[in-house]
């Protein structure tokens, strides 16, 4: 019976520890940035991360977070970064057309 003890002591302290990190990652998260979060305030995803703790933790890094640039706004279409120029059909399409044109000038 002592094995069963020591065995579900392990996982309480191991699920304590998880929470605890959990709990701490998301608060310094939440306080520690320069952008506001989405959808509430600050001090309300404060509080929703001490009183419900793990799933207030999993919300603010789902939802709560602010976005860092150059991905979707949540508003149509996702914002695409730069293209290289080789990449860019336009870009070949008009240095093909200069390529033909030197070609066709009289050296």
């Amino acid at each position: 019976m002592t094995g069963m003890i020591d065995g579900m002591g392990r996982i309480v302290i191991v699920a304590a520890v998880i929470h605890l990190a959990l709990l701490i990652a998301a608060l310094a998260d939440c306080l520690g940035g320069d952008k506001s979060p989405r959808r509430l305030s600050r001090g309300m995803w404060t509080t929703i991360i001490i009183v419900v703790p793990v799933i207030g933790a999993i919300a603010w890094f789902t939802t709560g977070r602010p976005r860092p640039n150059g991905t979707s706004t949540g508003r149509g279409r996702p914002v695409t970064p730069p293209r290289a120029p080789d990449d860019d059909p336009d870009f070949l399409r008009d240095l093909e057309r200069k390529i033909r044109e030197d070609k066709d000038k009289p050296s």
